[in-house]
């Protein structure tokens, strides 16, 4: 049976007016390109520059690797770092470089929730924790700074407050190893948050009680836990309730 109202032409004149008829939206079969992490250009940059940053430092890190790892167990083996200029050179340059890939993780684990980012662009995003991880540095510092001028024992209080930056090294290179290990497992999105972020903050807890042991060598209970407070408690708490919030 046909259709007595189609009308058949020639194919010389089929083609030569009306409209072809598309769908107004794509199937819903058909889906969208997604962009990983990975694609957006920032992010490659960030990864190639902090691999080869590794690779120019990896002296460095050999030099005070033994140090940083038996600091893990004990607080006087930071006052080893504290004792020679080289080594507290090379430790606060890899402070600053292992900085690098726990902003990296913090964006591409969403450790900071979206609502932080406003409006910006998804292939910035990363500049999100990075910002927020140098303003938490720089309180701390400025914190530093204003006790220094007050400190009873200033010595003391500044090498408390420089081996952070050795725990700070050793949870970066933690958590670059257990990513690139559960990358290759495919391990969910939200478990490997939830490892790494667990791992950033044992490798803190591990800093905070070995500051406090430092502290605890020059001054009373009271003025180590005022302390902590200034340099640790109170910057990280205003970081940790921003995320919570916001």
């Amino acid at each position: 049976m046909t259709d007595s109202t189609s009308v058949i032409l020639p194919a010389a004149d089929a083609f030569k007016s009306g409209a072809l008829l598309m769908p107004q939206e794509f199937s819903a079969d058909v889906a969208p390109s997604v962009l990983q992490w990975s694609d957006y250009p920032l992010n490659a940059i960030l990864t190639a520059l902090f691999t080869l940053l590794v690779l120019m430092t990896l002296k460095n890190f050999l030099n005070i690797s033994h140090d940083l790892l038996a600091g893990i167990s004990r607080w006087k083996a930071c006052l080893n770092i504290e004792g020679s200029i080289q080594k507290i050179e090379d430790r606060n340059l890899l402070g600053y470089i292992y900085t690098i890939p726990i902003a990296m993780m913090a964006d591409r684990y969403s450790f900071i929730p979206a609502s932080l980012a406003g409006t910006v662009p998804a292939q910035w995003h990363c500049l999100v924790p990075l910002g927020a991880i140098l303003a938490w540095l720089f309180v701390k510092h400025f914190n530093f700074k204003v006790l220094e001028l007050k400190a009873r024992r200033a010595e003391t209080l500044r090498i408390a407050h420089k081996s952070f930056y050795n725990y700070w090294i050793l949870a970066a290179i933690l958590m670059v190893m257990t990513a690139g290990a559960m990358a290759l497992l495919h391990t969910p999105e939200p478990a490997a948050r939830g490892v790494l972020l667990y791992e950033l903050g044992g490798m803190y807890l591990i800093g905070l009680l070995r500051e406090s042991q430092i502290l605890g060598s020059a001054y009373s209970p009271i003025g180590v836990f005022l302390y902590l407070c200034a340099l640790e408690l109170i910057p990280t708490g205003a970081l940790v309730a921003a995320a919570i919030l916001l």
